[in-house]
């Protein structure tokens, strides 16, 4: 059995992967070079089976909780509930915070904030560290096509927040509504890099009427951010004496919400394999997640690519959103007959 583990990073992966190891006797240094928590590029999002598997392990942060997603497309707006649980929202400098501490106050785990990561030689190191992990250059890493680039910040003073994250399909871009509580909402724009402009949230908000309408009284909150390219693959993420987890192990593209949600979900089988040593069922387990979240980002894609009257039609059928919503909270398999069934339903 594994005795001493390094981990390098200290988000929803590291963090949590660092807990669940300690309870089982095993001591953890993890390592996370930001010496306080700060906001990222992200949608803040976690969907029901995230907060699942969060809340057996540790609990569940303090968020606004979300019952379900609404999908906009022209005139056309579709609501639909999860089909159990809950999602939650919190901002990302918050929710890293709340990991951090619950790791420090966890025994056996030593937290090292503001400190780069070093090889000293350990049996086995967990790369928790992101889209741009330093273990990308043993392992490989694959930027996802189309290139995608996103944008977010928060405002305070958009009218008609719910218990919904809000997604509004436009010709040119995707916009993200998720509220964090207190009036203020992460907004988020995706791109494809051919249609990027540095305006984009601005430029959406007035561009789509409804968004034109509740966002004319706003005040910008938090700095705006940067990530690209937004899906990454990574075809090997267990190597001599590394394993790697959350973004480190590959994104999907944010348009499936599912990138938080991954990350903790994956701790455990990643856990079972560390204590195990059968760190091929972890492979397995975690490329067929990506897998998964891939093709639901690829079906999702075709919406705001699609023009206005195909966009609409999509969102009419009726069992469609649903549907996407059983595969993202991963009780359904994203497959052909999956979708077939969605769109024949009416």
């Amino acid at each position: 059995m594994v005795t001493d583990v390094t981990i390098v990073g200290a988000g929803p992966a590291g963090s949590t992967l660092a807990i669940a190891l300690a309870r089982q006797g095993v001591r953890v240094t993890l390592y996370e070079r930001s010496k306080t928590p700060r906001l990222k590029a992200c949608g803040e999002g976690m969907l029901p089976h995230g907060v699942a598997a969060l809340r057996e392990l540790i609990g569940v942060p303090e968020g606004p909780r979300m019952r379900g997603l609404r999908f906009v497309a022209g005139d056309v707006s579709v609501e639909a509930d999860f089909p159990e649980g809950f999602g939650v929202v919190v901002r990302r400098d918050r929710f890293d915070g709340w990991l951090r501490d619950a790791a420090a106050s966890t025994p056996n785990v030593d937290l090292r904030s503001g400190t780069a990561y070093r090889p000293l030689g350990e049996r086995l190191v967990v790369g928790a560290d992101g889209r741009r992990s330093m273990f990308h250059r043993t392992l490989g890493a694959v930027p996802s096509f189309p290139r995608r680039v996103g944008l977010s910040t928060h405002f305070a003073g958009i009218e008609g927040l719910g218990d919904r994250v809000e997604v509004f399909f436009h010709p040119d871009g995707e916009l993200y509504l998720a509220p964090t509580g207190g009036g203020e909402a992460l907004v988020s724009a995706l791109f494809y890099q051919s249609a990027f402009r540095r305006d984009g949230i601005v430029y959406l908000l007035n561009a789509i009427p409804e968004l034109r309408a509740r966002a004319s009284h706003i005040e910008q909150t938090t700095p705006l951010l940067a990530c690209a390219p937004l899906g990454l693959r990574v075809p090997r993420i267990v190597g001599e004496g590394v394993l790697l987890i959350g973004d480190a192990a590959g994104a999907p593209d944010p348009i499936t919400g599912d990138g938080i949600a991954m990350a903790v979900v994956s701790v455990k089988p990643a856990a079972e394999a560390i204590l195990s040593g059968d760190f091929q069922a972890y492979e397995r387990i975690r490329l067929d997640m990506g897998r998964n979240a891939d093709r639901l980002g690829r079906l999702l894609l075709k919406i705001p690519r699609a023009n206005g009257r195909t966009a609409r039609m999509l969102l009419r059928r009726r069992a469609l959103v649903p549907t996407l919503l059983d595969v993202a909270v991963g009780r359904r398999a994203m497959n052909a007959r999956t979708v077939l069934r969605a769109m024949c339903s009416r």
